[in-house]
């Protein structure tokens, strides 16, 4: 993909005092809701336990967690009911993904080499031989080959162990090593769609749905406020970017707040706030077009964007490092119960100290980003000081102790 993309401006305002929060969410909901049960209001609120359930299970496969909250809201609301209580968020999240199986088959293709005795050398090459998508819900239960009454009580995690389970059944079916499947998870673009179609909002709601997702009005309901910023995006061809194009890219986005579950994969200024790893899905995406997760996880890790851009990049050692690369905390396959990785991008060294670029939650917020933020770390002690540009940021970021170190498989120019 080729792509002038030219400098963009990023405008985010926030609101100080209960009072000033208080107007602007009236402001948006008579605005901005147009039908319901309620005169002009959101018509159901959920509580703040019911919002996390929505960004933990979301924040898996990359959903928008405040559209799939609001989807439900709106579909309680339109069969006449007070409560989300009964809705499941994995059901909901489900219906904005889509599996996709390959079926690949393997060819021995020649090669410009000889044997030592002088003979043709072969190698293995895989291509695709078919290509199906499963949409949303109902698809994927079909495809899962459950009841949807198993999804009950699973999350996210043991749904892709179970994709992985019919894909490797399929490949053993097949009995011969030169036949496979593979399948992988992603969301689904089209989200009128979804809450048309799939979800089953009229016309009316889905507007507002997509109204308030637009406005980021969850997000203010639940107190992710953030500050204006105006940042303007460097001006570069998508595809043909060097690894400081991408680190400029990067640290424009300094002080951008952070949320669980975060994402924005498309091009321009970010929907909204972002978590650690829909940072360097954004950031990629911006230079390549795509970002790094897409992959899928081996069975028995716990899917998260992190492991998904773990998979998808190749293990390196610190001395490798080379811009754009990824920093982990922890390896996905060995992370303890109950805790959560984190990731960020390699933007150069100074002086033998390197330099982290990261979108990191609570312990790195500030009085006015409480959830967290952009910043810069290095692995000991605070830093405020942009390596690429030569310049500082406020107030400092502390240090992050990134352990494991992967490059992604994107060709810079320069390499």
């Amino acid at each position: 993909m080729k792509r002038k993309m030219k400098g963009t401006l990023i405008k985010v305002g926030i609101f100080f005092g209960a009072g000033y929060f208080i107007i602007i969410l009236l402001v948006l909901m008579l605005c901005c809701v147009g039908g319901g049960g309620s005169a002009g209001g959101l018509p159901i609120v959920a509580t703040e336990e019911q919002a996390y359930e929505y960004q933990y299970i979301c924040a898996e496969v990359g959903v928008p967690w405040d559209l799939a909250l609001l989807s439900d809201i709106m579909l309680a609301d339109q069969e006449g009911k007070s409560t989300i209580k009964d809705r499941n968020p994995i059901f909901t999240s489900l219906q904005f993904c889509i599996v996709t199986e390959k079926r690949l088959i393997r060819e021995m293709v020649k090669t410009d080499q000889k044997t030592p005795e002088g003979e043709d050398l072969y190698e293995p090459k895989w291509h695709e031989a078919e290509v199906t998508e499963y949409c949303g819900l109902l698809e994927i239960i079909e495809y899962l080959d459950v009841e949807d009454f198993w999804l009950a009580d699973k999350d996210m995690s043991e749904v892709i162990e179970r994709l992985n389970e019919v894909c490797e059944d399929k490949t053993e079916a097949e009995e011969t090593d030169a036949v496979t499947y593979t399948v992988s998870i992603s969301v689904n673009s089209d989200t009128e769609k979804v809450l048309k179609e799939y979800i089953g909002l009229t016309k009316q709601r889905c507007e507002d749905a997509l109204s308030l997702h637009n406005v980021q009005y969850m997000a203010q309901l639940y107190g992710y406020m953030y500050k204006v910023e105006e940042v303007e995006l460097p001006e570069l061809v998508v595809g043909e970017v060097t690894r400081n194009d991408l680190a400029r890219v990067a640290v424009s986005l300094i002080g951008h707040p952070y949320l669980l579950g975060g994402k924005s994969p498309e091009q321009g200024s970010p929907s909204g706030p972002l978590d650690c790893s829909g940072f360097v899905d954004w950031v990629y995406i911006q230079c390549f077009g795509t970002g790094v997760s897409g992959g899928g996880v081996p069975e028995g890790v716990a899917v998260s964007g992190t492991a998904m851009q773990w998979y998808a990049s190749v293990p390196i050692e610190e001395s490798e490092l080379k811009v754009g690369d990824l920093a982990f905390m922890y390896d996905p396959a060995r992370l303890a119960s109950g805790k959560v990785n984190h990731v960020g991008i390699y933007i150069g060294s100074v002086d033998g100290t390197a330099y982290f670029i990261h979108c990191g939650g609570r312990s790195y917020g500030t009085e006015e980003l409480p959830s967290g933020r952009v910043g810069i770390s290095q692995k000991s002690g605070t830093n405020n000081y942009n390596c690429v540009t030569g310049g500082s940021f406020e107030p400092a970021m502390k240090a992050c102790k990134f352990r494991y170190f992967r490059r992604p498989n994107f060709s810079f120019v320069g390499d």
